[in-house]
C-alpha cells in the first residue's frame, strides 16, 4: 500500500526547502559583496540564484586565510591571500605583493569596505604563528589603473602580538564596522572601530575566557567570528581542544559572559548559521569531525548535550556561511568541498554533503586547501530572523575560578576563595552527562578531586542559587 501521507509531508519538505533557499538566496545576493570566492589552490566559486558555479579563471593559491570583494551587481572586484592582492582580470595589483599576512595564516586577511565609499577597501591582515607581523591594514583605491585597483597605503601596523584570529561584523544602525582579533599569549580581545575616517585607534579591550597559551605556536590556530546578527562571537582555539562563544555587545564594543565547549580533540574551523541558533564546529577527532551546537539550550550544560555529529569523514577544517545560505567546509587540499544544507534546521536533517561540490570538474589541479574566503558575516544574514540563544548562567573571570593544574595527569585543585558561595560542584561528560557531584559546604581546605577522571575533556561546573561557573578540564 502507497504511504499517500508519507509522500505529502516529503513534497512539503522540500517545498520548504525550495522557499527557504530562494528567501535567502534574494536577500542573500542584495548587497552581492559575496558573490565570488577565491581560495585553496585555483579554487573558485561564483554564487547565483541558480547556485553556485565553479569559477575555474583564479589565481590565487594557498594554504590557509584569504578573502575577495565583488561589486553590487556580484562582479570580482580584487581578492587576496594577505600577501598578494590579484584585481578583477586575476594579476597582481601594482604595490599588490608582500603583504603582511601569513600564507599559513587561519584568517590571514579580511576585506572590508571603507564606510561611506564605493571605491576605498581595507586589507585587515594577521600573522601566522604569533608572528612579528601582527595585525596590520592595506588600503585599495579601485578608482586607479581603470577601475582595476590599486593598493595606496601598505602594511600599516596596528597591533602585534596577536593569534591568526581575524572577523568582523556591521555596527548597529551605522554603516561602520567592528574590526576583531585576539591576542596571543592573554585572554585579551582587540576590537576596533571602522568608521568613515578608517580604523579607530582605541580598541575596545575585553579580557574574558581562557588565555590563548603561547606554549605552542598550534594555539594560534582555528577560526573566530561573529554571528550574521552581531550579538556573539566565538572561537575556536587550536591545540587547547576548546570552542568559546561570547555575548557581544554591538553598540560598546565589549565581549562577555564565556561559554566553554571542551572538544575532544584539536579544533579548527567554526560557523554560525544566519539566525544564529546553530554553531557548527570542525576538529581533529575521526569520530566527530564535524558537529552541530544548539546554542537556545539555555546553559553551558545543554549546549554541550546539544552535541550532534554530522561526518566522521577526515580532514575538515575552515567554514563560511555563503550567499544562498548554506555553510560550506574545506576539505583539506580535497578536489571536492563540502556543504551543510540547511544548517537552520536540528540535526542530522541540516543535510551535511561530504563531497557537495567537484572543485576541479576540468582536472586543472585544483584543490580546496584549508580555509575559505572571509566576509563582514553581517553582510550574510539576508532576512534569517535572529533567535535569542541567552544562556541562563552567570559568567566570571577564570582567574577568579581557576582550576590548577589544567591539564592534570593527577588531581585538580580548586582554592576555597574560587570555591565560596557555592554549594555544589558537578564535572560533566562531552554528552553532558553528569558523571560526578559534589556538595561544598564549609571547606577551608583546597579542594581536590578528579584523580579517578579518565583520560579526556570534561566540564567542571560551580552552581548556586545566583547561577553558574562553567570551566573546561583536560585530564591528561
Amino acid at each position: 500500500m502507497i504511504n499517500l501521507v508519507g509522500i505529502k509531508l516529503y513534497q512539503m519538505k522540500k517545498l520548504i526547502y525550495f522557499l527557504y533557499f530562494i528567501l535567502f538566496a534574494n536577500a542573500g545576493n542584495a548587497q552581492h559583496t559575496a558573490d565570488n570566492w577565491y581560495f585553496g589552490v585555483l579554487a573558485g566559486l561564483h554564487f547565483s540564484l541558480s547556485g553556485p558555479s565553479v569559477i575555474t579563471s583564479g589565481a590565487l593559491n594557498t594554504g590557509e586565510g584569504c578573502s575577495a570583494i565583488s561589486d553590487g551587481a556580484g562582479n570580482t572586484l580584487f581578492y587576496t591571500d594577505g600577501v598578494n592582492v590579484w584585481n578583477k582580470s586575476n594579476l597582481i595589483m601594482p604595490n599588490g605583493d608582500s603583504l603582511a599576512g601569513g600564507p599559513s595564516s587561519t584568517q590571514s586577511a579580511l576585506i572590508v569596505p571603507l564606510p561611506g565609499s564605493n571605491s576605498l577597501f581595507y586589507i585587515f591582515t594577521v600573522d601566522q604563528d604569533g608572528g612579528a607581523n601582527g595585525f596590520r591594514y592595506s588600503i585599495v583605491d579601485m578608482t586607479l589603473m581603470s577601475t582595476a585597483g590599486d593598493v595606496t597605503v601598505k602594511n600599516i601596523p596596528v597591533l602585534s602580538n596577536v593569534t591568526e584570529k581575524l572577523t568582523a561584523v556591521q555596527k548597529d544602525n551605522t554603516s561602520d564596522c567592528w574590526i576583531a582579533i585576539h591576542e596571543w599569549g592573554t585572554d585579551a580581545f582587540y576590537i576596533y572601530e571602522f568608521t568613515s575616517a578608517g580604523l579607530q585607534p582605541n580598541p575596545v579591550i575585553s579580557h574574558t575566557g581562557m588565555v590563548h597559551s603561547n606554549s605552542i605556536i598550534q594555539n594560534t590556530y582555528g577560526q573566530m567570528k561573529f554571528n550574521p546578527c552581531g550579538d556573539k562571537i566565538a572561537l575556536a582555539t587550536g591545540y587547547l581542544n576548546t570552542v568559546e562563544i561570547f555575548d557581544f555587545d554591538n553598540s560598546s564594543g565589549t565581549v562577555s559572559n564565556p561559554v566553554s565547549i571542551p572538544m575532544t580533540d584539536h579544533v579548527y574551523g567554526l560557523e554560525f548559521s544566519a539566525n544564529g541558533r546553530f554553531l557548527y564546529v570542525t576538529c581533529y577527532d575521526p569520530s566527530e569531525t564535524l558537529v552541530q551546537f544548539d546554542l537556545t539550550a539555555g546553559s553551558t550544560a545543554g549546549i554541550i548535550a546539544s552535541k550532534v555529529v554530522l561526518s566522521q569523514t577526515t580532514d575538515l577544517y575552515g567554514m563560511q556561511l555563503a550567499p544562498d545560505g548554506k555553510i560550506y567546509v574545506s576539505k583539506s587540499f580535497n578536489t571536492f568541498l563540502s556543504v551543510i544544507n540547511y544548517p537552520e534546521i536540528s540535526g542530522t536533517a541540516c543535510n551535511f554533503v561530504d563531497n557537495g561540490i567537484d572543485m576541479d570538474p576540468n582536472f586543472m589541479g585544483v584543490t580546496t586547501a584549508l580555509t575559505l574566503p572571509g566576509f563582514v558575516q553581517s553582510s550574510l544574514k539576508g532576512e534569517a530572523v535572529c533567535i535569542s540563544t541567552a544562556v541562563h548562567e552567570f559568567s566570571a573571570d577564570n582567574s577568579e575560578y581557576s582550576v590548577f593544574p589544567n591539564p592534570s595527569n593527577g588531581n585538580f585543585q580548586l582554592t576555597p576563595e574560587a570555591i565560596n558561595g557555592f554549594s555544589e560542584m558537578y564535572i560533566l561528560d562531552l554528552r553532558g552527562r553528569v558523571i560526578r557531584n559534589y556538595r561544598l559546604t564549609n571547606l577551608s581546605d583546597d579542594f581536590t578531586f578528579g584523580e579517578d577522571l579518565s583520560q579526556g575533556m570534561y566540564l567542571l561546573q560551580l552552581r548556586s542559587d545566583e547561577g553558574v561557573v562553567s570551566i573546561p578540564l583536560n585530564k591528561m
